[in-house]
């Protein structure tokens, strides 16, 4: 196997929303809403399903959570992807105005992003991405990243007036997560979802991606080696959501059974745990 045979893909997965387990799920909802701009969809006895004003799903808040105890695996960071730069300018101004605590902003060549955590803890970036023909793409497949300050005044001159929430477009363009190991990781992610490695910073951390993308999903090892899985109920990452097509979809149900990964399938998805004790789900698309 060649170094171009690992970085493509051979599915075209997406990473569509992220589930969390909450200790206060009405406060975290209101985060969302008010900080973050996301908006209500629907909510039920605790439960908050949060999104875009079409009504796409990007965040599920699930109540009554329980402390972390340890380190565990789980959620490094869930990035939403803005439409545009004018998006990400009016967002980081309205945080400015609020006053709100950042964790930096960061230029990574094939996007700017900033960082922050909500009231649990749970880190969040919110980024656009640059012109593919701005990303350094190497023959080999590798999409390089970096991370270097971001322009603040560039991308502030072209915000709107007034922020009205995260528009229609912003979608979940990739998880962070941190793992208990990153070659079996890779692994997992490579012969079940199919993903390809997109760039490997060392041996800290890996990008993968399916398609030309620069990575629906990070993994890093920062946290340590060979740390145990969160217990089910546990605040922090509840789950992962993917959204495949048919095809992808029984490539993967497939490749679950050809691996004999433990999967549960319910209407049109299939939820099991990857090799970190983290639960996946992949959502068909209708």
């Amino acid at each position: 196997m060649t170094l171009q045979d690992i970085t493509q893909s051979t599915t075209q997965v997406v990473t569509s929303a992220v589930q969390i387990n909450a200790l206060n799920s009405q406060k975290l909802a209101n985060f969302y809403q008010n900080t973050i701009g996301l908006t209500l969809i629907s909510k039920s006895k605790g439960f908050y399903k949060l999104g875009t004003p079409d009504h796409k799903v990007l965040l599920e808040l699930f109540p009554n959570a329980s402390n972390k105890k340890e380190r565990t695996t789980g959620l490094y960071h869930m990035a939403f992807l803005l439409p545009n730069k004018n998006e990400l300018g009016t967002i980081l101004q309205s945080f400015i105005d609020k006053q709100i605590p950042l964790q930096g902003a960061a230029n990574h060549g094939y996007s700017n992003a900033i960082y922050l955590a909500d009231p649990e803890g749970n880190g969040i970036e919110i980024y656009y991405d640059k012109k593919q023909t701005e990303w350094d793409i190497r023959a080999t497949g590798h999409i390089v990243g970096v991370t270097e300050p971001m322009d603040i005044d560039y991308v502030l001159e072209g915000a709107n007036p007034t922020f009205d929430g995260l528009p229609i477009g912003t979608t979940m363009g990739h998880i962070h997560l941190h793992v208990s190991d990153l070659d079996e990781t890779l692994n997992f992610y490579r012969q079940i979802l199919g993903l390809g490695l997109k760039y490997p910073l060392g041996k800290q951390a890996y990008f993968l991606a399916s398609s030309n993308y620069h990575h629906h999903l990070g993994i890093n090892i920062w946290q340590g080696h060979n740390l145990p899985a969160p217990n089910i109920n546990t605040c922090g990452l509840r789950a992962s959501v993917w959204s495949a097509n048919q095809i992808d979809y029984q490539t993967i149900q497939t490749k679950l059974k050809e691996f004999d990964v433990e999967y549960k399938e319910g209407d049109n998805t299939l939820t099991f745990e990857d090799n970190s004790g983290l639960t996946v789900i992949i959502e068909k698309k209708s």
